[in-house]
């Protein structure tokens, strides 16, 4: 009889978490042996599961399997849960769970569609549909099952406007975010990526190696050994200039600038340049588009940005350097070079 891990909860707690007959049962109890003890007789049908849905609020619900959740799921991941715990579906929250009716939550998630962040904005449709998909995760651990028929807004593609990277790049050159903004324009990273990027673990044979992440939850910064997904593992060659640029850096740590204040540095050079304000993760988008301009690979393209492929269902592009990836590398460095020969040509004149 296989019974799954115990482990120890934030809270000191133990617990596990079983299947049977396609019933899905939390233990928690405050000690290993007592939650041991406990999955071995449900297991083996010596006791019956008793499960009081009805007892539990859908916020104590949700907290639940926030908590059950904790070492095991992304920090970011359990920090938006948290946030759609405390501010979304706020009239249904603190609603016993047999007391949510379809009517009831129809009208709640018609509710969340219409309302506004703390920063007077509407929410958006991927917002909505998100906070549906946990909630729909946090009645099934309780068997209950999310009616099938809640309207969803449904998202609209809007157009991204994105300054072209021979007019950006020129002013960031000298500025004290040049680094983090070529790194995401020229090689894609993320903001978490790039502030979690050292000389002595993030370099290797001239190879940038993305594995350490560190992103700001609760206003504090939190260190990761990896990204929160597998296809984010990635390795990329260093052009030239950007080596350069690494090599002038003091210390280890690549970026200390906070993301903030690089966000911040990012709208002032647009302000200066009489365009509308970008923000930081657009550089992707910018990148994204100048590997489009210039046909490389798709497979390729998704390998470098770390991007997912989900036309490609069982394959991780994350070790590509055929001679096919090389030629791509130096059309991109190419482009991006001359860019900023151009412009330091022009300086000199």
């Amino acid at each position: 009889m296989k019974i799954p891990a115990v482990r120890r909860l934030p809270s000191g707690s133990y617990f596990c978490q079983l299947r049977i007959n396609g019933q899905s049962i939390s233990i928690t109890e405050p000690t290993y042996d007592l939650c041991y003890a406990k999955a071995v007789a449900l297991k083996a049908g010596l006791i019956q599961a008793k499960r009081a849905p009805s007892t539990l609020t859908l916020r104590q619900a949700c907290q639940q399997y926030i908590d059950d959740r904790q070492g095991i799921r992304d920090v970011t991941t359990l920090h938006t849960y948290q946030s759609y715990t405390d501010y979304s579906l706020q009239s249904i929250m603190d609603r016993s769970l047999n007391q949510l009716t379809p009517p009831l939550l129809k009208q709640a998630f018609r509710e969340e569609a219409r309302r506004e962040t703390r920063k007077h904005q509407p929410v958006s449709a991927k917002h909505v549909r998100n906070v549906h998909a946990f909630i729909k995760s946090v009645l099934k651990e309780q068997d209950i099952e999310m009616p099938a028929n809640i309207p969803l807004p449904e998202p609209r593609k809007k157009p991204v406007a994105i300054p072209p990277a021979e007019m950006l790049l020129p002013a960031l050159i000298g500025t004290d975010i040049e680094l983090p903004c070529l790194l995401a324009a020229w090689l894609s990273l993320t903001m978490s990526e790039i502030r979690g990027l050292t000389k002595s673990r993030s370099i290797q044979y001239g190879q940038l190696v993305l594995g350490e992440t560190v992103v700001r939850v609760n206003r504090q910064d939190v260190h990761r050994a990896h990204g929160k997904e597998e296809n984010r593992l990635r390795m990329l060659t260093i052009p030239p200039y950007i080596a350069r640029l690494i090599d002038a850096v003091p210390g280890d740590v690549l970026v200390t600038l906070s993301a903030k204040q690089i966000n911040d540095r990012l709208k002032k050079i647009c302000q200066s340049l009489g365009i509308p304000p970008l923000s930081f993760h657009k550089l992707r988008h910018l990148n994204a588009s100048v590997m489009a301009m210039l046909q490389i690979q798709k497979e390729i393209a998704m390998d470098r940005g770390g991007w997912k492929n989900t036309s490609v269902m069982d394959n991780t592009y994350t070790h590509i350097f055929s001679p096919q990836r090389q030629l791509a590398d130096q059309r991109i460095d190419a482009y991006f070079s001359n860019i900023i020969a151009n412009e330091n040509a022009n300086e000199s004149q």
